[in-house]
């Protein structure tokens, strides 16, 4: 396919990928480093792999060509470009895979398809407090949102100890085709200052983002 959505923001670029390509079509346009063609030999599923590819489609759009470089991954598993002169963040479901890129900050991204089964399992990631702010039957597109904007958070943080329910919060909000949220951080150094978390619905997709302006703009311990 192609770039499906292109979108630039104060200090960061996103761009969605709609993919319809085989993993071998995938493959045959990228120059994968070695340590990334050891990454992706080790991937099983081959939607896996088309997630994994179509990812690395969209960079080139968004950085200039003298700041491309391979896509590699921290202890935590978030990704970094390994010549150092951005910051990312990579998502995927379904049809769809997404890269946020930054210059300066830190950042987030999250897309999600939407379907009933969230209603199963909110109670797993809204703490006390947030489901008696959504009230008993909080609507589907709340809930979404509220998992896209908690993922974003997690994904911008970039460590693995933070726990969805208990450590992200997301303050009230009135559900739309497109906002904001406002969510916070609560890790071992204490609450952090809240972070605007961008959100847009496309079709039965939900698109989710953050860039962390704020004095904690580096969570790194």
């Amino acid at each position: 396919m192609s770039l499906f959505l292109k979108k630039s923001v104060k200090d960061a670029s996103i761009g969605i990928w709609e993919i319809s390509e085989s993993v071998d079509e995938l493959y045959a346009q990228l120059t994968l480093s070695e340590e990334e063609e050891k990454i992706f030999s080790a991937l099983r599923s081959p939607l896996r792999k088309q997630h994994w590819l179509s990812y690395r489609m969209i960079l080139p759009y968004l950085v200039k060509p003298s700041e491309l470089s391979a896509i590699t991954y921290d202890e935590s598993g978030k990704p970094f470009l390994n010549n150092g002169v951005r910051h990312i963040s990579v998502a995927h479901s379904g049809k769809y895979s997404a890269l946020i890129a930054s210059p300066v900050h830190s950042v987030g991204v999250d897309i999600e398809r939407v379907g009933g089964k969230i209603r199963r399992i909110h109670h797993k990631f809204l703490n006390d407090r947030e489901l008696a702010e959504t009230g008993p039957e909080p609507d589907l597109e709340t809930l979404y949102i509220m998992w896209a904007a908690k993922e974003t958070l997690f994904k911008l943080h970039g460590k693995r100890d933070i726990r969805f329910r208990d450590q992200i919060y997301i303050s009230p909000f009135a559900a739309s085709d497109s906002g904001l949220v406002y969510g916070r951080l609560l890790t071992d150094k204490g609450e952090h200052a809240p972070i605007s978390v961008h959100y847009q619905m496309l079709d039965d997709y939900i698109l989710a983002y953050a860039v962390d302006r704020s004095r904690f703009s580096h969570y790194q311990a």
